[in-house]
């Protein structure tokens, strides 16, 4: 999870408890606690200075987003300039590939064979480009607000081969869901920084 989050969310002053399918109610002694942590897979360079620029701009779109006036509903229309008034596509191709990395990490700690390969996720990382493959869909998380977790991930093999072609994993935090997927086919409610700097908050409940 990602640090800024679970502080903006929950604050470190409160009890922090962490919960899994098999165990609930594990209390934390911070933020930093090394089971909210991925293994090491990546250099020091590339998890702080590279993406640094990353790790930023998805906090500051999660936390404009989640205090907004006026409560984020689905159907809404995200417009990035007003989030990111410079530079606004690039700031959104930073989001796409803060996801990149956080599902890439998932990908390699649990030892998920994908195709295409992993080694493509780490090119997008390095040549800071959008990853064909990789979408997001933002909407309203159905939990208490004070919450920040991650499904388990949903894999499969479209393609007959042993390699899964399809990834599915969801992000939460307070109020605000993002699904992120690995696929070569795009749903209707799927953002890509690729065409547009604009999203919709979309019922992922329902999809």
């Amino acid at each position: 999870m990602k640090r800024s989050d679970i502080k903006e969310q929950l604050d470190d002053n409160v009890s922090l408890h962490f919960h899994t399918d098999a165990r609930r109610n594990l209390k934390l002694q911070s933020s930093n606690a090394k089971r909210l942590k991925f293994e090491p897979s990546i250099c020091n360079s590339c998890n702080s200075a590279r993406t640094q620029p990353h790790d930023l701009a998805w906090q500051q779109l999660s936390a404009v987003l989640r205090r907004r006036k006026s409560p984020l509903k689905t159907g809404d229309v995200i417009r990035a300039n007003r989030i990111f008034p410079y530079m606004t596509s690039a700031e959104m191709r930073n989001v796409h590939l803060f996801f990149v990395k956080w599902l890439g990490c998932e990908i390699v700690e649990s030892c998920i064979p994908i195709q295409p390969p992993i080694e493509t996720l780490s090119e997008a990382i390095m040549d800071g480009k959008p990853h064909p493959n990789i979408w997001l869909a933002f909407g309203v998380a159905q939990r208490d607000a004070d919450w920040v977790g991650a499904s388990v991930v949903d894999a499969a093999s479209f393609n007959g081969r042993a390699k899964h072609d399809y990834l599915c994993r969801i992000y939460e935090v307070g109020m605000l869901s993002v699904r992120v997927r690995l696929s070569g086919i795009k749903l209707k409610d799927d953002w890509h920084p690729s065409p547009s700097n604009r999203f919709l908050i979309t019922d992922l409940e329902g999809a």
